[in-house]
C-alpha cells in the first residue's frame, strides 16, 4: 500500500432500487465485483451470502482494501462502504455506476478521511 495515499472511506446509500427486487444475488454481486473493477480496485477474495428472501451481503476483500455491499430488495435499500487506502481507485465511480445499473432513485454518498496508519511510530514504552 502506497505510504503516501489519501486513506478514505465511502459510505454510501442508495434507495429506490427498482431493478433491486428482480436481481438474483448472484446478479447484484456480479454487478458490484464488475463495478469495483473498472473503478480500479484489485479483487484479492469475494466472500458473498444471500439470505433467503431477504437480501445479500458481499465482501470483497481488495489490494486497495475492502468494498461492502449490503441489500434490501423488498424496500429498494443498498448500503455500500468502501475503504481505499489509495487515490487510484476511483470509489465514487463505482457507487454512480452501481447507482445507475440499480436504478436508484436516490444516492447519499459520506467521504470520511481515515487514518492511514504509515504515520511515525510510537514507542510502546512510551
Amino acid at each position: 500500500m502506497d505510504a503516501a495515499a489519501s486513506t478514505t472511506s465511502f459510505c454510501a446509500d442508495l434507495s429506490g432500487c427498482e431493478a433491486l427486487p428482480v436481481l438474483a444475488g448472484d446478479e447484484v454481486a456480479d454487478l458490484f465485483i464488475a463495478a469495483l473493477g473498472r473503478a480500479g480496485a484489485t479483487i484479492v477474495e469475494v466472500v458473498s451470502h444471500a439470505f433467503p428472501k431477504t437480501g445479500l451481503t458481499c465482501v470483497l476483500i481488495l489490494r486497495e482494501s475492502h468494498a461492502v455491499l449490503h441489500t434490501w430488495p423488498e424496500t429498494g435499500t443498498i448500503n455500500i462502504d468502501i475503504f481505499s487506502c489509495t487515490t487510484r481507485l476511483k470509489s465514487v465511480q463505482a457507487i454512480q455506476e452501481l447507482g445507475q445499473s440499480f436504478g436508484a432513485r436516490h444516492l447519499s454518498i459520506q467521504e470520511t478521511a481515515r487514518a492511514d496508519g504509515h504515520g511515525p511510530h510510537l514507542d510502546a514504552r512510551s
